[in-house]
């Protein structure tokens, strides 16, 4: 049932401003639940314990739960975010979320089988970006699933003058020096990348994972077959090996 209006946070309202915005956002849970139909065949008698690291209101844990018997752990530094995921689904046994950084709860990710990152890991300093990684790859889940938006390349000139055109927000975050400058690839133009959308750049975060662990599966968004230079957001998968 589809929740009323009144009850989404400014969060959810964001992601769904219009048809085109929530789609674009619900590219990552069907990649979400694709990567959970296999584990969960491989797993059938037990739940699969997950950790959703800037789980935010905790909508990974409604997609999941109806579908799929897991443990579920997010952690969110954001007090609203975190306080709304408590009121929504702490009636479930199998829920609990950690409001909190995850830099104080790096042991919730040792002995689970999925960690995942939607759209949060833009939001951390990358230094810490950097560390969590390490721990996670330390950690060996069977699976690993992060999601960022691509705001280097042609396609920040799309996302930013379509918001324009549309009263979306994401293009108030950018000088329109800035959009040029991020849409050429130069984002030494560019602010330095703090905990926004701007000036982040998805290339480092994939040598990152690389390095920690082996990227088996890139997804782009909105369609598979785009080049990742066109696509709205990227989505890295990496598995441990059978």
């Amino acid at each position: 049932m589809k929740k009323p209006e009144t009850n989404l946070t400014r969060y959810e309202k964001i992601q769904n401003f219009n048809p085109l915005v929530s789609r674009l956002h619900g590219t990552r849970y069907k990649h979400l639940i694709a990567l959970f139909n296999d584990l969960s065949l491989k797993n059938p008698s037990r739940p699969l314990k997950v950790v959703d690291i800037g789980c935010a209101h905790a909508k990974a844990f409604d997609v999941l739960q109806s579908r799929f018997n897991i443990d579920y752990v997010g952690i969110d530094l954001d007090e609203e975010l975190a306080r709304t995921a408590k009121a929504r689904y702490s009636k479930y046994s199998n829920f609990r979320i950690i409001h909190d950084s995850v830099t104080n709860h790096y042991n919730e990710l040792q002995n689970v089988d999925v960690i995942i990152a939607l759209e949060s890991l833009e939001h951390i300093p990358e230094n810490i970006v950097v560390r969590l990684i390490e721990h996670i790859a330390r950690a060996k889940p069977a699976a690993f699933m992060c999601s960022v938006p691509n705001e280097v390349g042609p396609i920040v000139f799309l996302k930013n003058i379509g918001s324009l055109l549309t009263g979306y927000m994401r293009h108030k975050e950018y000088k329109w020096r800035e959009t040029l400058h991020a849409g050429l690839f130069n984002l030494d133009k560019v602010e330095t990348h703090g905990i926004g959308h701007k000036g982040f750049d998805w290339r480092w975060l994939a040598q990152t994972i690389r390095h920690n662990m082996p990227i088996t599966e890139t997804h782009t968004n909105p369609f598979d077959w785009l080049p990742k230079t066109l696509s709205f957001s990227v989505i890295f998968i990496c598995r441990q090996k059978s």
